[in-house]
């Protein structure tokens, strides 16, 4: 092939990782590995260093034991591993796809409320779906009217931080929630709500930061504990969807939130299902999940362009009924490691490469 890089996007943060070798969840040499069997260079790069003028880009390139600096012409390919909250950088990504560039995962971070009314157009995902509005005082207080439990989450906030759970027990009403200690540690705490009415600091919080509200999903247990599961969804080399893997994740005791950030642990898909539906079989969970899977991310990929590689939170019901939570366009793949599925964290690197590969071939 005549081009043979392929430009992967990183924050600065990462890219000084990179550089000190200290890249936390990133596995830099799984796309090192990718590279090889596919005949691609990766180049790892940051938006803030693209002249696009000159179409001209600041990388860094494996050389020898470390990566050197060079100047190179823009990838025309690029999978972009960035979050980007200035318009500005927006900007310049969009400016590279009109000079003809390819970047996949262009845009990777999406508000929970977008993502919910695209996915409510289709009928059939509806009963799959949490009733959802955006929380306002009087949002929040007729879906408590309605339901038992309900869920406030940041509309664009990811790895569950700012989450709270409001809950109707036979004395009232509780509120579960995180707060930052004086050590700067985060601490999940409990407390009524007399008369059922929001706290001052919550009212506050809706005041300042886009939040939804959601009934809570009846989601399946595992002793005793809620728990979802992450699913690996990409397009690999033939540029069609398909299931990498799937791994479950459990919330602690003390809490309702499965995220491993937050405290939850990584258990296989064979343990969860033994445990909390026995009367379902493994193969019989993994097709229902993947199709639901699949059926989502076709959906959601005619709106959204240029999507490649995401991991979808789905919950299960106690009989099995697969259920959306999320959808995370830059997944961490880090809870495959977790499980000893090595396999699946390798091909979840392999995938994007061989998707962009697949352009540079045509």
């Amino acid at each position: 092939m005549a081009d043979n890089r392929i430009g992967i996007l990183f924050n600065s943060n990462m890219l000084r990782g990179l550089l000190r070798n200290k890249t936390g969840h990133e596995a830099i040499a799984f796309y090192e590995e990718a590279g090889r069997r596919h005949g691609v260079i990766p180049c790892f790069m940051r938006v803030e260093d693209v002249n696009v003028r000159k179409m001209e880009a600041v990388a860094y390139i494996r050389d020898g034991t470390g990566y050197a600096r060079r100047r190179i012409p823009v990838p025309s390919v690029i999978h972009n591993r960035a979050i980007y909250f200035r318009s500005g950088a927006h900007a310049r990504v969009q400016s590279m796809v009109n000079r003809g560039t390819v970047i996949f995962n262009q845009v990777n971070r999406y508000g929970k409320w977008k993502l919910h009314v695209l996915l409510q157009q289709d009928p059939a995902l509806v009963p799959h779906l949490p009733v959802t509005a955006p929380a306002r005082k009087g949002t929040v207080a007729a879906m408590m009217d309605n339901c038992g439990a309900v869920v406030l989450k940041p509309d664009n906030n990811s790895v569950g931080r700012g989450i709270m759970k409001l809950e109707r027990s036979s004395t009232g009403w509780t509120i579960v929630y995180s707060r930052r200690t004086a050590g700067g540690a985060r601490k999940w705490r409990k407390a009524n709500l007399p008369g059922g009415r929001l706290p001052r600091f919550v009212l506050a919080q809706l005041r300042r930061t886009p939040y939804l509200v959601q009934e809570l999903l009846p989601l399946a247990r595992y002793h005793d504990r809620p728990f979802d599961l992450r699913v690996s969804v990409q397009r690999d080399g033939s540029r069609e969807w398909q299931i990498t893997g799937i791994v479950g994740r459990v919330a602690p005791q003390h809490t309702f939130v499965t995220n491993v950030a937050q405290g939850g642990t990584v258990h296989r898909l064979e343990e969860l299902v033994a445990a909390a539906l026995p009367h379902c079989s493994v193969a019989e969970v993994v097709e229902r999940v993947s199709a639901f899977s699949l059926h989502i991310v076709n959906r959601l990929s005619h709106s959204l362009s240029h999507m490649a590689d995401v991991g979808l939170d789905i919950g299960l019901t106690s009989d099995g009924k697969p259920l959306f939570i999320e959808c995370n366009g830059r997944d961490q793949r880090y809870s495959f490691r977790e499980a000893g599925l090595y396999d699946i964290w390798e091909a979840t690197y392999f995938n994007p490469i061989a998707y962009g590969a697949s352009f540079l071939q045509s």
